[in-house]
């Protein structure tokens, strides 16, 4: 923060005279935390967003339909009588915002509880006698294609669909699971071999009914400050997809992301009907040494110290996991059920929890037919400690993962960016350097049209050999940088979907309370605020083509398992467009990439797979059925549906690598977590049946024999 106050600070100063003039406003009364957060995120976003809309109208209907789409995102609550009354608003927003008013807010939120209230009293009526499983109806799952409701009638009917599906989807999964074990097919045998069942019927619908209830009670409970942070959050999402605010919570979530540790105990939580349920138990933490805690208990109550114990029933899962959480070398206890009904009180000590599945890993893959060695690194996010100078950062442990593989002699290194959704940009700059000499890495532009140039910082290469780096169409940001760099400078073959993601764009964090004290000193007792993540600059590859909405693409594609998904950049409300800058000066490399051939030699053997020819039918059939999205809620039909689903679903579940001849070798790292071995364990079985990792391994394989890239500088 105190960064982006030095880099802003004659702005700042403006700032301060005109929030000078707020306090002489607010003077007579105390301003409200509402306002506080309201002015000081709408200054900032107007004076230091990229690309901020001009029209204050324009500006008005993107906030008016973004909080409205997070209200009812699958138009479930709202009706169009209900828009009707809300279209006032649309285009008053900015008007409300410059007079400190929240009319819009609070309208369309308690029109949308009372609608919750309203859906939730008509659903326990549906749900309490039988339903007529036997009608010969369908309903429309596809929530784009639907229009709302007309009236609270035809909301009473669309909700009665809803019922009848989620009690069909249950009594299924409970005849599924008197089938017992066995293959699929099998199952589906016994499933269809059964009369209708009323008793397995009323269990279906009593199960829908408590989960329905929990959810409602959940929506209904929301504090109004939390609402209100999904408001700010509109507004800030109006000016980009990647500008919003993080209340207090998300926030800490945040830089436990970016740092890959927090002080807890060490478990992941879920919630499981009224209580929360223990999902794993990381290895190596506070709850893994003390050895009581399992996966599969659910945690009842919890207690600071000797405080008394509060009762986790039907709260939050976030509240829930805010109590468990706490600073290292304090005590919680907690009360937890048992599998076998046993009620017991478990002392636990927090302390630091490192998630070691998200940083960087290594491991040897040789072909003992050819004698090559395959060095592979999986890359997670490009995550940064910033709170601790000697703490962990994604190119500093893969400088150490490379430097490890090149002690083995590995003939080539595959980079593996999967997945990664970015993280620092310093690391993006750095990883990218430890491939190439000196030069630029990635360039930014501001608002004000001035290019920033950022430069690998380290002149020697730590690896110089044949590069493959695998992406997908969730690798994002800082992937998107490495991959690009090492396109452009012909050092590395990118393998994988079509094109990245597409988030091309540069975002600060203000620490909300920093501008709270410089604003409002007054209203010190707000703390925290949280803070805004704000789109400040755009990225552009060093070839000036920018890196935003269209991604990086593929040299050799494979067949995009998210093809069907709407995850892309280009399919984000508000998204930046595509560009180019002039380009930079950089040296590229002197080997002659093979790309073509490359290419041709992947495509031959990917028409010959079983596996990926299975992958292309699964994505155009899910691309076939989502265009036929109407669901029968016959009780014969949905099931037929349900199996040619279900058992879709699992072939490509089966789908594994063939193995090619491959030995995959593990590298350990010296004092290492004492359950490391179960962890290397699971994750070797995971590369082993990776058959995009299989071809990866075919293609650098064949870019080892074509000779390119043995020694680029």
């Amino acid at each position: 923060m105190k960064r982006f106050a030095r880099r802003f600070y004659p702005v700042l100063l403006c700032a301060v005279l005109f929030f000078s003039l707020l306090n002489t406003v607010f003077s007579a009364e105390e301003v409200r935390r509402e306002d506080a957060l309201m002015q000081i995120i709408t200054f900032a976003l107007s004076t230091w967003h990229y690309s901020p809309p001009v029209d204050p109208d324009e500006l008005s209907e993107r906030i008016f339909t973004l909080y409205l789409k997070s209200l009812d995102y699958n138009k479930r609550f709202f009706t169009q009588e209900d828009l009707a009354r809300l279209e006032h608003y649309r285009r008053r927003l900015d008007d409300e915002i410059q007079q400190g008013t929240y009319q819009f807010f609070q309208v369309s939120t308690e029109l949308w509880q009372e609608r919750v209230r309203e859906v939730q009293a008509y659903t326990g009526e549906l749900l309490a006698k039988p339903l007529n499983l036997k009608e010969d109806e369908y309903w429309e799952t596809n929530a784009e294609k639907r229009a709302y409701p007309r009236d609270r009638r035809e909301l009473k009917e669309f909700w009665r669909k809803i019922v009848k599906q989620q009690t069909l989807v249950v009594y299924l999964d409970l005849l599924l699971a008197e089938a017992g074990q066995g293959s699929t097919a099998e199952q589906w045998a016994a499933v269809q071999k059964q009369p209708f069942r009323p008793e397995l019927e009323e269990q279906a619908r009593a199960k829908v009914q408590k989960d329905l209830n929990l959810m409602f009670n959940r929506l209904l409970q929301e504090k109004t400050e939390d609402r209100f942070g999904v408001y700010l959050n509109a507004l800030a999402q109006s000016f980009d997809p990647h500008s919003s605010y993080l209340a207090p919570k998300d926030k800490e979530d945040f830089e436990i992301e970016m740092t890959g540790t927090l002080e807890g105990i060490g478990a992941t939580l879920q919630s499981e009907g009224e209580y929360v349920k223990v999902v794993s138990i990381e290895p190596g933490g506070p709850s893994w040494r003390q050895g009581q805690l399992k996966a599969g208990d659910l945690i009842l109550k919890v207690a600071q110290g000797e405080e008394e114990p509060v009762d986790l029933a039907n709260m939050p899962l976030d509240d829930a996991v805010r109590l468990i959480r706490g600073p290292k070398g304090t005590e919680v206890r907690l009360t937890v059920l048992k599998p076998d009904g046993q009620i017991v009180v478990i002392t636990i000590i927090r302390d630091v929890v490192v998630f070691e599945g998200k940083y960087a890993r290594s491991m040897v893959i040789e072909q003992p037919a050819s004698g090559l060695k395959i060095g592979y690194i999986t890359l997670p996010s490009f995550y940064h400690d910033y709170s601790n100078a000697q703490g962990r950062t994604a190119a500093g442990d893969l400088r150490k993962e490379l430097e490890k593989l090149k002690k083995e002699g590995v003939d080539g290194v595959i980079l593996d960016l999967r997945n990664n959704g970015g993280g620092a940009l310093v690391d993006a700059v750095e990883t990218a350097g430890l491939f190439i000499g000196s030069g630029p890495i990635v360039q930014a532009k501001d608002k004000r049209g001035r290019m920033r140039v950022f430069d690998d910082p380290d002149p020697a290469v730590v690896y110089a050999g044949p590069l493959v780096v695998m992406i997908n169409s969730l690798s994002a940001s800082a992937s998107e940088i490495v991959a690009a760099a090492l396109q452009d400078y012909g050092r590395a073959v990118i393998v994988g979907s079509p094109n990245s993601h597409g988030k091309g764009t540069v975002q600060e964090f203000l620490d909300l309370d920093y501008f709270l004290d410089l604003f409002y000193p007054q209203a010190a007792g707000y703390k925290p605020l949280g803070a805004l993540k704000l789109t400040i600059e755009k990225f552009y590859r060093v070839n000036g083509g920018s890196t935003q909405y269209r991604g990086v693409s593929s040299d050799v594609v494979l067949p995009d398992p998210y093809a069907y998904l709407e995850i892309g950049e280009q399919t984000l409300d508000y998204a930046l467009p595509w560009d180019q800058v002039k380009p930079l000066n950089y040296k590229k490399s002197k080997e002659r990439l093979v790309i073509p051939e490359l290419r041709a030699r992947s495509a031959q053997r990917l028409a010959a797979d079983p596996n990926f020819t299975a992958v292309q039918k699964y994505i155009e059939q899910v691309k076939a059925d989502k265009e036929q999205s109407i669901l029968p809620l016959q009780i014969d039909k949905f099931l037929e549906v349900q199996r040619t689903l279900r058992l879709k679903a699992e072939k490509l579940d089966e789908l594994k690598a063939t193995g090619a001849g491959l030995v995959y070798r593990m590298l350990e790292t010296p004092n290492s977590n004492p359950d490391r071995a179960q962890i290397n364990q699971e994750w070797l079985e995971q590369l082993r049946a990776d058959y995009y990792l299989e071809e990866a391994i075919r293609i650098m394989i064949d870019l080892i024999a074509t000779g390119a890239l043995a020694g680029a500088a």
